[in-house]
């Protein structure tokens, strides 16, 4: 169970992603990676995964470190959330007890452990918005400034 695939994002970090903790959509507009946490705390996470240039590659590591897919294009973060309990994989206990064979007698568990659950996006109408708004008002200071200073000379 220590061979996990990882997702390395473009300033270096690099996630431990759980069994079946990659999912992109049909359309590719929503990356969502289940990792575990490591030494990170949730904030630290959130704030490392909400910057554009730390997600717009992600490369997706193999358990042995050999780089297999390449995720492009995620901007925003939409959601960082922790999760207690997740099943993480299964492990096979000794029962004790032995079959007619002699064989022992193999029972499977859960294992738990904590996860981040980090979902990028490809676009958010509303940071797109507030970014064009920002925009247009950075122009209008410009046009202002423009039409006072050919007013003066």
């Amino acid at each position: 169970m220590s061979n996990y695939e990882k997702a390395r994002l473009a300033n270096g970090s690099v996630y431990e992603i759980v069994a079946g903790g990659l999912r992109e959509n049909a359309d590719k507009t929503k990356l969502t990676l289940i990792t575990r946490c490591g030494n990170r705390t949730l904030s630290e996470v959130e704030a490392e995964t909400d910057v554009v240039d730390n997600v717009a590659m992600i490369t997706i590591l193999d358990g042995a470190g050999d780089e297999y897919d390449i995720k492009k294009g995620y901007r925003y973060q939409i959601g960082c959330k922790k999760q207690k309990g997740y099943v993480v994989g299964r492990e096979s206990v000794d029962t004790g007890a032995t079959d007619v064979d002699g064989n022992p007698i193999m029972e499977y568990r859960d294992v738990t452990d904590a996860v981040y659950i980090i979902e990028l996006s490809v676009g958010d109408v509303r940071a797109e918005l507030a970014e064009t708004k920002k925009e247009i008002s950075e122009l209008n200071a410009t046009v202002d400034a423009l039409v006072v200073a050919s007013l003066e000379g």
